[in-house]
């Protein structure tokens, strides 16, 4: 008979221990199911957050594994027009770009296009023209331009001329490493820039349109 008593308060002690750790649970559960309703306005934020967080270390992965390429200051030499002539006068200019020949055609190709910024020298190409790509091959350099080279031009044989020659005697003499200049527009060759010169081909600098000074 002690026995069985003994055995009954024992499973009164585990029940009660049972009935403790329920009891626990359900008030562990029901505060923490409070406290989710509490800051789910913050967590919601924080959700809406990851992928701006995701893309950030991106751009910095990207910042650290790319190469750190060190600019440089070049006084190149660009060639504009002059009012009512028909030659190209030089102009220096200084740019900063990196090394590669890519980025300094680039830089030189953005100062032509932003003009000469003075009354002596006239704009050759115009001011809305956009740079859409440049490769080199074979020492020859290829400017892919938008259409607003060809469709903004003035016209003319004179001015088409001397827009071509403002390009590549620009580019071939600060890039001595090339010895030529092939123009595209969107993409492709064009057989003429308005109607007159043909810039199928490549072409190379052309030194007899250049003077030194003014005339007169």
């Amino acid at each position: 008979m002690p026995q069985k008593r003994k055995k009954a308060s024992e499973k009164n002690r585990t029940s009660k221990k049972k009935g403790r750790s329920l009891r626990f649970v359900l008030v562990l559960g029901g505060a923490v199911f409070l406290a989710g309703l509490l800051l789910s306005p913050y967590l919601w934020q924080k959700l809406q957050e990851i992928p701006y967080i995701w893309r950030k270390g991106y751009e910095i992965k990207e910042w650290i594994v790319k190469p750190f390429v060190l600019e440089e200051t070049k006084d190149v030499k660009l060639y504009f027009s002059v009012p009512q002539e028909n030659y190209l006068l030089p102009q220096e200019r200084r740019i900063t770009s990196s090394s590669g020949i890519t980025a300094q055609a680039r830089a030189i190709l953005a100062e032509l296009i932003s003009g000469p910024g003075s009354s002596s020298f006239a704009p050759t190409i115009p001011p809305k023209t956009e740079v859409r790509a440049i490769y080199v091959r074979d020492k020859c350099i290829y400017i892919d331009f938008s259409s607003t080279l060809r469709e903004a031009h003035p016209g003319g044989s004179s001015g088409e001329l001397l827009t071509i020659y403002s390009i590549v005697n620009s580019l071939l003499e600060n890039l001595p490493s090339q010895s030529e200049v092939q123009i595209l527009i969107q993409g492709r060759p064009a057989e003429t820039l308005a109607g007159h010169i043909d810039i199928r081909k490549p072409l190379r600098m052309n030194l007899s349109l250049v003077k030194v000074s003014p005339a007169g």
